[in-house]
């Protein structure tokens, strides 16, 4: 009687010991998190809940420059919040043309926030979009970090991603149709609709005006700097129109560089340009400058940011300093060939 009396207390200690240790590995997912500054309080938050995140697109085949819808799905426990570092206006490779945050759904003792973005890219191959890191915060102190799965997307250099997939064989064709007799009638209507059409110029250019020509384009930089002066008496900024200002200053500089480098930079996407003025050998200070202009511009432009009264004086005399600093380095580079040819 005794002996199973402790094979069964000893089984029953065997089942308490395995479902603590179960209990112990559930309440340690994710590990603490260190607070700002860098370093972890004596009291450390740890996140004991269960977060799960995926990361989807709605096109695995595109063509340059068609939007993807790209979205996150991030589930966390009642009492936790879910945040993202600010975007930029690229992800990976990606350029970014709007994205969205609605507000956190519930559901259960879950808490579902999700991000909403649409992204496209102007070069062909595959490209990844990288993996994106979700914090999960607490009482306002951040307590994990986790990465989404990065994805790999096909950009296609063809009208339609669906030429791509191999496609049945044609059916054989019919017999050619007797073309001959149309064609001759055609061609004889042409011919007089031809003659008529002749008659006309002939008459109509003796009766004509001496053509004029068209004035002569200013340099490249006088052009800027005339365009420059007019959006700022726009008045855009004083009508709060912030987006246009700086979609329209974008276009003038970009402009700009393409007269004055000599390549079509209206279609460039900011990375090309900078290529393009790295194989141009200009000076280090003026392509640092540029190229903060261009990423500035690009920030309110594409990822909806809202500069303030000062960033908005200060990117005008940016651009300005561009078209200055640019034309001293023509006229440098004119003298030097002239002195040469002497």
């Amino acid at each position: 009687m005794k002996k199973p009396l402790k094979i069964l207390i000893s089984f029953l200690l065997a089942i308490l010991i395995c479902g603590a240790k179960k209990d112990n590995q559930s309440k340690a997912i994710l590990t603490p998190a260190p607070q700002s500054g860098g370093s972890i309080n004596n009291e450390p938050v740890f996140f004991t809940g269960k977060a799960r995140i995926k990361a989807s697109v709605d096109k695995m085949i595109i063509t340059v420059g068609e939007l993807i819808n790209y979205e996150m799905e991030v589930w966390v426990p009642k009492g936790y919040a879910v945040a993202i570092p600010p975007p930029g206006a690229q992800l990976g490779e990606f350029m970014i043309r709007n994205y969205q945050i609605p507000k956190p759904a519930k559901k259960g003792d879950m808490l579902k926030q999700e991000f909403k973005f649409k992204i496209t890219a102007y070069t062909t191959g595959d490209l990844v979009i990288p993996p994106v890191p979700v914090l999960i915060e607490k009482d306002g102190k951040l307590v994990a970090e986790i990465l989404t799965q990065e994805i790999k997307i096909r950009i296609a250099p063809i009208t339609r991603p669906d030429e791509l997939e191999i496609k049945d064989i044609k059916p054989p064709l019919a017999l050619p149709f007797n073309y001959l007799p149309w064609l001759l009638g055609i061609g004889g209507f042409l011919g007089l609709v031809g003659i008529g059409l002749g008659v006309a110029f002939a008459v109509s250019r003796l009766k004509r005006k001496p053509m004029e020509f068209p004035e002569e384009l200013p340099p490249p930089y006088e052009l800027a700097l005339k365009e420059l002066d007019e959006l700022e008496q726009s008045g855009l900024l004083e009508k709060g129109e912030i987006d246009a200002y700086y979609t329209k200053l974008s276009e003038i500089i970009r402009k700009y560089i393409g007269l004055r480098f000599q390549f079509y930079s209206l279609e460039c996407t900011t990375t090309e340009i900078l290529e393009e003025l790295k194989a141009s050998f200009i000076e280090h200070m003026v392509y640092k400058l540029v190229q903060e202009f261009l990423q500035e511009t690009d920030l309110v432009k594409f990822a909806r940011y809202v500069p303030s009264a000062s960033e908005q004086k200060e990117i005008m005399r940016k651009a300005r300093k561009i078209v200055e600093l640019t034309h001293e380095e023509e006229e440098k580079e004119i003298k030097k060939v002239a002195s040469s040819n002497v």
